[in-house]
C-alpha cells in the first residue's frame, strides 16, 4: 500500500510499504478515507524526535473498519470511525482514571521509536491496537472532514479550554492561533468565556480566529500586554492558553495574565527551557498548568458532541485538500505556514 514516509530531516516522500494486518486479538485495520498533517508531524520531520528513513508517519485519520481481531467487541467491519492519535492500553491506573496521555503503555501512530514503532496514519490503511479503546464511532450525520480532527487537534483544543478552568464571563487570551489555538478559541467560547483575545503574528490565522468570535491582536502591530490590558481595564486576562510550544509564547502568556489568573500550557515542548522568576510569580499568585499530551479518549466524545451540535466548526481551518501522493507538497505548504491545515485523501 502507499504511505507517507520519513526520508531525512526536513523531507518526506510517498512510498510502498507493507499492508497492515491483525497482529493481536484487540487490533483493527482501518481503511483510511482521510488523514491530516499536524504540527506534531513537523516536529518529527524536523528532527525533534528520532525517525528512521522509510518509517510511515502521521497520526490523524478517519476511515472505515476493514478487519477486526477476535478480541474486538465494540466495532465491526464497515463501521466509520475516528482514530485516536495516541494509543492507550485502557487498563492501567492512568487509563482507568481518564489520564490516557500518561498510559503506562503509551504509544503513538507514526511516531517511530518514540511512538512504539506503530505504522503511520497518512496511508491507505492503518493498524489500530486496542481498537475498543482507540477508535471512536462516527455519527452518521458527521462527515469525514468535520470528524477527522476529533482524533487529535480539535479535542486538544477542548481539553486545553477545560483544564484552563474557564469560568462563565472570563476574558481568555489564546497565544498562538494555529490549529490548536483555533480550537481553543471555539472551545473557550463554548464554555462561556465572555471574550476571547487571539494573539498571533500571522494575519490569516488571526482572521480565522476572528471569524469564529475572537478579538484579534497582531503582535507585529501591537504589544500584546498593552492590547490585553486595554480590553480588561488594565488587569490582564483571567485565563491565558499558550498554544504554540515556544518559550517566547510562554513568556507572552505570563505577561498578559492578570494577578491571580491562570496560564494553561497546551503547546508542545520537548527540550526547551525557560528561567522562572519564582518570586514574581508567587507575588502575582498566578497558576501555571501544563496540559501535557491530550488525553483524547477522555474528551473526544464531548468534542464530537460539540462538532455535531455546531458549537465547534473545524471547516474554516482546512486550507488545502490534497491527494496522498501530494503529501510532500502538503508538508512544504504547512511547514512554510502557507497552509493552516492540510487534509490528505488516499
Amino acid at each position: 500500500m502507499r504511505a507517507v514516509v520519513f526520508e531525512e530531516i526536513g523531507k518526506v516522500s510517498v512510498a510502498d510499504v507493507p499492508e497492515p494486518a491483525i497482529e493481536d486479538p484487540g487490533d483493527a485495520v482501518v481503511r483510511v478515507t482521510l488523514s491530516a498533517i499536524c504540527a506534531s508531524d513537523l516536529h518529527f520531520v524536523h528532527g525533534k524526535a528520532p525517525l528512521e528513513r522509510g518509517e510511515p508517519i502521521g497520526h490523524e485519520a478517519v476511515g472505515v473498519v476493514e478487519a477486526v481481531g477476535p478480541g474486538v467487541s465494540r466495532f465491526a467491519t464497515g463501521d466509520r470511525v475516528v482514530v485516536a492519535f495516541n494509543i492507550a492500553c485502557g487498563e492501567c491506573w492512568f487509563c482507568r482514571n481518564g489520564q490516557t496521555h500518561l498510559c503506562e503503555e503509551w504509544r503513538m501512530l507514526g511516531g517511530g521509536i518514540f511512538g512504539g514503532r506503530l505504522g503511520g496514519a497518512q496511508a491507505e490503511r492503518v493498524r489500530v491496537p486496542v481498537a475498543d479503546v482507540n477508535l471512536l464511532a462516527l455519527p452518521d450525520d458527521v462527515e469525514d472532514e468535520r470528524a477527522i480532527l476529533v482524533g487529535d487537534v480539535l479535542t486538544t483544543g477542548c481539553y486545553g479550554a477545560a483544564m484552563a478552568g474557564i469560568a462563565p464571563g472570563d476574558t481568555v487570551a489564546v497565544v498562538g492561533v494555529g490549529p490548536v489555538g483555533f480550537f481553543c478559541v471555539q472551545a473557550a467560547l463554548a464554555r462561556g468565556a465572555g471574550e476571547v483575545i487571539a494573539i498571533d503574528m500571522l494575519p490569516d490565522r488571526l482572521a480565522l480566529a476572528q471569524k469564529v468570535g475572537a478579538h484579534p491582536v497582531d503582535v507585529t502591530e501591537r504589544h500584546p500586554q498593552t492590547a490585553v490590558a486595554e480590553r480588561t481595564g488594565g488587569r490582564g486576562a483571567d485565563v491565558v492558553i499558550e498554544a504554540v510550544g515556544h518559550p517566547d509564547a510562554f513568556e507572552t502568556a505570563v505577561d498578559v495574565v492578570r494577578r491571580g489568573g491562570t496560564v494553561a500550557v497546551v503547546g508542545m515542548y520537548t527540550t526547551e527551557s525557560v528561567k522562572i522568576p519564582v518570586g514574581m510569580w508567587w507575588t502575582r499568585a498566578i497558576q501555571v498548568r501544563f496540559a501535557g499530551i491530550c488525553p483524547v479518549h477522555a474528551w473526544w466524545e464531548e468534542a464530537m458532541a460539540d462538532v455535531q451540535a455546531g458549537r465547534i466548526d473545524p471547516l474554516p481551518i482546512i486550507s488545502h485538500r490534497l491527494s496522498l501522493e501530494e503529501a510532500p507538497k502538503g508538508y512544504e505548504l504547512f511547514g512554510s505556514r502557507r497552509a493552516t491545515k492540510v487534509l490528505l485523501q488516499p
